[in-house]
């Protein structure tokens, strides 16, 4: 095998995945800690949050996809699994350690570095048509009102007729208040809790009043993510009883096995 394919195999094992996952989340939580409000969660999205934000988006629709906030791209990776080409990403990123990151796992996706909430100075010249979706992880509840309700008309100025804007929370209700939408001729849709993700979200879609098509969450997806869980869960509970087989004292010989850690003589360990 060639040396320039060794990297690529070794990014494929289940522990060098997790060592990444691991690396991710420790640069997450120092964005977290650098800048609570900007980073808004102290972990990345979830698989299973980043899975259903992914199939809110129609894989067959014309347009970029803008996404803001991607951090450390797990939501990024789960719109290329839902098979939405890497070069109609678009990705807005305000942290430059995120932007090199996501530079060096999505070559292909388009990189803005700047202010999401300032969408239409920040991608000026970046877009070749108008984006088929917006997909959110901003933290729009450490902002007012007024900022969450203008960053939404700014993306839907940008948008076509059928564009549509999806955010996550982590709130019951809605980031931006239905009724404040609704003043713009917005549509909100609410999405069933995701409650596989810690801690549990909830998923909310704007649309334009008049778009008359909602976002259908398929049940054989949702049936698949239970399946995944429950499945994991099996998993750690047999590592788990195999661990305590291995640490149960033996029966033959003292309490703690054949050879007791403890002289009774000495008293020594």
């Amino acid at each position: 095998m060639s040396a320039h394919r060794r990297p690529a195999k070794l990014l494929a094992s289940p522990k060098n995945r997790i060592d990444l996952r691991l690396t991710d989340e420790a640069r997450f939580i120092r964005s977290w800690l650098e800048n609570p409000l900007l980073a808004g969660a102290i972990t990345p999205s979830g698989r299973f949050l980043a899975r259903a934000m992914a199939q809110c988006v129609d894989p067959a629709s014309t347009g970029p996809i803008v996404e803001l906030g991607p951090g450390t791209g797990p939501v990024t990776q789960a719109l290329l699994a839902r098979g939405i080409a890497q070069e109609r990403l678009v990705l807005v990123e305000f942290e430059p350690t995120f932007c090199h990151l996501l530079a060096q796992k999505f070559p292909h996706a388009k990189i803005v570095r700047g202010d999401a909430y300032r969408l239409a100075d920040t991608l000026a010249g970046s877009l070749d048509a108008p984006p088929a979706a917006v997909v959110s992880s901003l933290p729009l509840l450490t902002k007012p009102e007024a900022s969450r309700l203008a960053l939404l008309r700014q993306a839907f100025d940008l948008m076509g007729p059928d564009g549509r804007f999806i955010q996550f929370t982590y709130g019951v209700k809605s980031p931006v208040p239905a009724h404040l939408a609704a003043s713009q001729h917005f549509k909100t849709q609410s999405l069933a809790p995701i409650w596989l993700n810690l801690p549990p979200a909830r998923i909310f879609i704007y649309r334009h009043a008049d778009c008359p098509h909602a976002v259908e969450t398929r049940p054989d997806m949702i049936d698949k993510l239970l399946r995944q869980s429950r499945r994991f869960g099996r998993e750690i509970r047999d590592e788990l009883q195999e661990a305590r087989s291995r640490l149960a004292p033996k029966e033959a010989g003292s309490p703690l096995g054949e050879k007791s850690l403890i002289d009774p003589k000495s008293r020594r360990f």
